[in-house]
């Protein structure tokens, strides 16, 4: 008797986790939330202050987020990160949002970086970046 108990308890730990995970990766679709309703310009800022953040990842994030919806008023920000930032990653994903936003000054600084980056990498990225067909851009920072 004690392994069937044994085992239902298992089961229904399992079940339960399964659950859990299914609830929680659905409330973080963000397909299922109402763009209509979000405050961009409180958006932006938040993005804008997550990139001097010390975090890696969180710089990373905000870099992507803000070209994902076109943040335009993030734009010196990103230039300054594009510029100044340490890790190679970020310089990449700041100039992959520049390119996603579009606007002159945000292009003239990827055309910048894919000339006078330190990085022989970044300023390749760059440089293809200024290639692309901005509206067929489908590339992931590795």
């Amino acid at each position: 008797m004690k392994g069937v108990r044994s085992m239902r308890t298992k089961i229904t730990i399992i079940t339960a986790l399964t659950l859990l995970l299914c609830v929680g990766a659905s409330a973080s679709d963000p397909k299922t939330h109402d763009v209509n309703n979000i405050d961009w310009k409180k958006a932006e800022v938040n993005y804008t202050a997550a990139l001097n953040s010390a975090n890696f990842g969180v710089r990373n994030s905000a870099a992507g987020h803000i070209g994902e919806y076109r943040l335009t008023g993030a734009v010196n920000n990103l230039v300054v990160v594009l510029r100044t930032d340490k890790v190679e990653k970020i310089r990449m994903a700041a100039a992959l949002a520049l390119v996603k936003i579009g606007n002159e000054k945000a292009r003239k600084a990827v055309r910048e970086a894919s000339i006078y980056d330190g990085s022989e990498k970044v300023a390749k990225f760059c440089e293809q970046l200024i290639k692309d067909d901005v509206q067929d851009l489908n590339i992931s920072i590795r």
